[in-house]
């Protein structure tokens, strides 16, 4: 996907964040430390993972942060290490889907080869860990450690569901949970940490993540059945694994379910049966979740107000809401 393309996609949000704002995520260095990692990695990592993107988690972690009354130049390093995880996650994911594409360009894995994609996200979650321990905030630490290890968590459970052929709604909510919650959560908790927040406090910007990041899964299921999708075209379906729209077309057409469950190859099926009913019906009721999802969100985030207006100017808090605000809305919205 073009810089431009992004960018231009993104105009409405950047809008609403504020053009300060903007300049401080796009001008975040994603460099891994250089003292110590060999010029090609950098390269490698530079023309594909973190090639172009939203930068959405990196400027979550710096608005919620300006919420939470946090000073920004302290959201300089959990903002770039999330930003690098994600990028470690995808340089993995690429060679597990076995993805020839990435926003529009050669994915890590057939830029280089499977090895250099696994030891370059290898590597970037490394050099988050050093990065975070520099800080000498041991909460940081131990709450990022937790993210790698769900995104793996998340990544085994769907690898076992697709095997197995054991889908449910909550199984597959685990998986948004461990794959893309997990991450967005870090986002907002760790603003809370280097403010040092009570736990009440951390519990409730844990789930406002929680529910942003399911909301955005959905989303993007959602989106892999749109022309705007930047991502290989059914991928998943090609890899036998069922996403949430899949699985409520399976629901809808139990006899299409009883194929898949006796065997038959899911892509097979798609490519078959995808002219049966269904699907549009599967599409809304995916959307309908995320939009609960993403309503529960703007609840929290009053209840977070209300809390924060009890020690803090109102009028400030109910400034500094918008830009969260304008993140939720733009999820609710999204088309990339």
């Amino acid at each position: 996907m073009s810089t431009c393309y992004v960018n231009a996609m993104l105009n409405p949000l950047v809008t609403d964040i504020g053009p300060s704002m903007w300049k401080r995520v796009k001008g975040l260095e994603l460099h891994a430390d250089s003292e110590r990692c060999h010029e090609a990695i950098n390269e490698l990592l530079d023309k594909t993972v973190l090639s172009g993107g939203k930068r959405l988690r990196p400027l979550l972690t710096y608005v919620m942060g300006e919420f939470l009354q946090v000073d920004l130049e302290k959201l300089e390093t959990p903002a770039r290490s999330i930003e690098m995880v994600h990028a470690a996650s995808l340089s993995h994911d690429d060679v597990i889907d076995q993805a020839t594409q990435r926003r529009g360009n050669p994915s890590i894995n057939v830029a280089a080869s499977n090895k250099k994609a696994v030891l370059a996200g290898d590597y970037l979650l490394a050099s988050v860990i050093v990065e975070l321990t520099k800080t000498g905030n041991l909460e940081l630490v131990k709450e990022m450690s937790h993210v790698i290890q769900d995104l793996a968590k998340g990544e085994w459970l769907q690898s076992d569901a697709s095997q197995d052929r054991l889908y449910s709604h909550d199984i597959l909510e685990k998986i948004a949970a461990y794959k893309t919650a997990s991450v967005m959560s870090w986002c907002c908790v760790a603003p809370g940490i280097i403010a040092g927040y009570n736990e009440n406090t951390l519990k409730q910007l844990r789930l406002f993540g929680h529910e942003l990041g399911i909301g955005f899964q959905l989303v993007d299921d959602v989106l892999d059945f749109s022309g705007t999708s930047q991502k290989d075209q059914q991928l998943d379906l090609k890899n036998g694994i069922v996403n949430s729209v899949i699985y409520e077309w399976l629901l809808l057409n139990p006899v299409i379910h009883e194929q898949f469950n006796n065997g038959i190859d899911i892509y097979e099926l798609w490519n078959e049966k995808r002219s049966s009913t269904g699907l549009d019906k599967a599409v809304a009721i995916v959307s309908n979740k995320a939009s609960e999802k993403l309503s529960n969100c703007h609840r929290i985030l009053d209840e977070l107000s209300f809390d924060l207006s009890a020690t803090n100017d109102s009028n400030d808090i109910a400034k500094k809401r918008k830009p969260v605000e304008a993140i939720i809305k733009f999820l609710e919205k999204r088309n990339i």
